[in-house]
């Protein structure tokens, strides 16, 4: 069975491969999904002819047909590069970590004061230069390359283990990187990512057996990079968790424990959830969020926090947004016990007796928990505004004193290479385990690129949330970071100036470099950096600031001094590949502006589709979608190039040109109707412009126009 398809969503109906294999197969749209190892949102798109499926996809859609027979076991095994990063589902186990023979993970009497003297030197992780000195030596003659731009789109999700298995703020799919430099260097070579954020190719590159030197302005980056971009231990780092677990038992029980109210048992608590008391307008009398905010639906996904609502003393109408907030009280907590099910209930006199005492016991653990304050910033008023003013005050007494408690023991594991994947787990809880923790109906909590704090919050249990992020990162290293033959090199400093590297010496540029204002990346690593003990400088930070008096000028210029430091190191002849997404149309001439400027020259630009949108993406109608890829070509010498038109793209034009191929955004989890999917339209619209050395309108502007016309 052949399941090519090129199938536009109006087009004359034709067989789907997707919809042909499922029933085939009698498979649902999910366990299709499963067993090619992407997301369900990405079948159903593909199904409908929304989305064009990359070509390992459809090979592996056939590898299911020809599998169709054989064992059960064996059917699930043809995977597609998607699923080349998929655990073996370890953090779904019920059963805790093992605890293995002690003597295998040694503790010291008394913890480290820096966790990263063994590994960091201020400029290079791990071995340091030797490392970069035997990866430049090893790569000395230039390596294969493509004449022409690489034909090819990518789709790739982000629900795989590696993916998930540490936070960031911004991450491309590992298994879409692999697919483009495998595509570029198909019988390997030296790939550089001068912004490498936490690492993603790095993780791909040394999957497909390229080396690879990652360049990252934040130590905090820098740390989850280096993480993610070598193996360990697998048994050292079980015995290293559930030895941390064992010996914080007691705290764990003093912290957590509640009675379950049907069996009158001791249990612990899986969370709580705090409420703001808010000021009404009108009347000027407090009352909890929480009893008066609440709409239920039929399912949890339609139950809502309601912006607007009366006031319960003076029956007026007011907008939570706009209240004056009071102090936080505790509203009602979950634990397992008589049930399968969380339950949840209000707390006891026990449980607020609880409360006050882990407070007033939060003195004895002084100095071991950061406490640096807050400095003004972009992202950073909004905590400060609400009485967070320095990270201490981002948690409760409680998960304070169990977060200091977890990296004061992490701080005695003797082997340095343990202990940094211990502290790989402990950082991956960033906002989880914070007062920034926004309360969901449908459970969890997601970690959002900006700091925000909710009024209403979810008090996750640390030590839970630990081990549950302890065994994802187990499941990263024993899957995807078992299978890695290139090497890599991790370095601290600004893309302006990688001196470090020598003129024409790396064979591939792949990255994925700021978003103009999108996110504060310094800003938001702030919290990790507190409890690393080492912070960005932020003078180079190419980004557009009012903090850091940073404007669209200066991002300009700090990213034509970065692309002009890739044009030096990047070999002749060779390929930068850029990842970028803004709605910004001053963003993008300032990005063009600097690509050209450096001296590489646009040779094409296609879609990367992650897939799944962001939360932001979601929640706000003017943020724009699908990322795009830049594929830039050094020639020989530097050679400026006339600016692009200033003229834009017209979207009426634009439209009627995909007149027939309009991408349709389903919705999976609420009963709401599909919609045109602007944002990829919109991704289509600037890949249509740049092609054309025109201007672009912004997202908003486009999003406007565009459903005029469409109606």
């Amino acid at each position: 069975m052949n399941c090519h398809m090129n199938t536009p969503a109006d087009a004359v109906e034709m067989p789907n491969p997707f919809r042909q294999v499922r029933e085939r197969l009698n498979l649902t749209e999910k366990e299709l999904a499963e067993r090619l190892g992407t997301s369900f949102y990405a079948v159903v798109r593909w199904e409908r002819g929304d989305a064009t499926p990359p070509e390992d996809v459809i090979d592996a859609l056939d590898s299911l047909i020809a599998a169709k027979g054989t064992t059960k076991a064996s059917r699930g095994a043809p995977r597609s590069t998607q699923a080349i990063f998929a655990s073996t589902g370890a953090r779904k186990k019920a059963a805790p970590l093992p605890l293995l023979d002690e003597e295998r993970t040694k503790f010291l009497d008394e913890a480290r004061n820096d966790i990263l003297t063994d590994v960091f030197d201020g400029v290079f992780w791990g071995d340091g230069e030797i490392a970069l000195s035997s990866l430049l030596a090893a790569h000395e003659d230039p390596a294969e390359t493509t004449e022409s731009a690489v034909e090819k789109e990518v789709s790739a999700g982000k629900n795989t283990y590696t993916y998930d298995a540490h936070t960031y703020h911004t991450k491309v799919p590992p298994q879409g990187i692999a697919s483009v430099i495998s595509s570029y260097l198909p019988s390997g070579g030296l790939v550089l990512d001068p912004f490498a954020g936490s690492g993603m190719t790095g993780v791909a590159a040394r999957h497909v057996g390229c080396d690879v030197i990652l360049n990252e302005l934040s130590p905090a980056a820098s740390f989850i990079s280096f993480n993610f971009c070598r193996t360990t231990d697998v048994g050292s780092f079980h015995t290293a968790i559930s030895t941390i677990l064992d010996r914080l038992e007691p705290l764990r029980r003093t912290l957590y424990q509640t009675q379950c109210r049907e069996c009158r048992k001791d249990v612990e608590a899986q969370f709580f959830v705090w409420s703001y008391k808010l000021e009404c307008n009108h009347c000027h009398e407090d009352f909890v969020l929480w009893d008066h905010c609440r709409k239920y639906g039929k399912t949890v996904r339609e139950h809502k926090l309601l912006k607007k609502f009366p006031c319960p003393h003076c029956g007026e109408e007011v907008n939570k947004s706009y209240l004056k907030r009071k102090q936080q009280v505790p509203v009602f907590l979950g634990y397992k016990c008589c049930s399968k099910k969380i339950v949840e209930h209000p707390l006891n006199n026990e449980d607020l007796r609880r409360i006050d005492q882990i407070q007033s016991e939060l003195i004895e653990w002084e100095g071991t928990y950061p406490t640096l304050s807050l400095p003004d910033g972009v992202n950073l008023g909004q905590p400060k505004r609400h009485g967070l003013d320095s990270i201490d005050k981002f948690y409760t007494a409680r998960n304070l004193i169990a977060n200091a408690a977890i990296w004061k023991e992490i701080r005695k594991i003797e082997d340095s290479d343990v202990a940094m994947a211990a502290a790989f787990a402990f950082t991956s809880l960033y906002q989880r385990v914070t007062r920034m923790s926004e309360y969901r109906f449908w459970g969890g909590s997601g970690n959002t690129a900006n700091f925000n704090v909710p009024q209403i919050s979810n008090e996750a249990n640390v030590f839970i949330t630990f081990e549950r992020k302890a065994k994802s990162i187990a499941d990263h290293f024993v899957t995807t970071a078992s299978t890695y033959s290139g090497r890599a090199s991790v370095v601290t400093g600004s893309a302006t100036d990688m001196s470090f590297l020598p003129d024409n010496s790396v064979d591939l540029i792949f990255t994925d470099p700021p978003f103009g204002a999108n996110i504060n990346y310094s800003e938001m690593n702030i919290l990790w950096e507190s409890w690393l003990g080492k912070f960005t400088n932020a003078t180079h930070e190419a980004i557009v600031n009012k903090s850091q008096k940073k404007d669209i000028d200066d991002y300009r210029e700090l990213m034509r001094k970065a692309l002009g430091e890739a044009h030096r190191v990047l070999r002749d002849g060779h390929w930068m590949i850029l990842v970028f997404m803004n709605s910004s149309e001053k963003v993008w001439d300032a990005l063009r502006a600097a690509v050209v400027d450096a001296g590489f020259s646009i040779e094409k630009v296609s879609v990367f589709d992650k897939q799944h949108g962001t939360f932001k993406q979601f929640v706000s109608e003017n943020t724009a979608g699908s990322d795009l890829m830049l594929h830039c070509r050094k020639s020989g010498m530097p050679a400026r190039v006339q600016p692009a038109s200033r003229v834009p793209l017209a979207v009426t034009t634009f439209i009627a040109g995909h007149d027939g191929n309009i991408p349709v955004l389903p919705f999976l989890h609420v009963k709401r109707d599909a919609e045109i999917d602007y944002r990829l339209l919109y991704s289509r619209y600037l890949a249509d412009a740049i092609k054309a050395e025109q201007g672009v309108v912004s997202f908003s502007s486009f999003r406007e126009t565009a459903a005029e016309i469409l109606g």
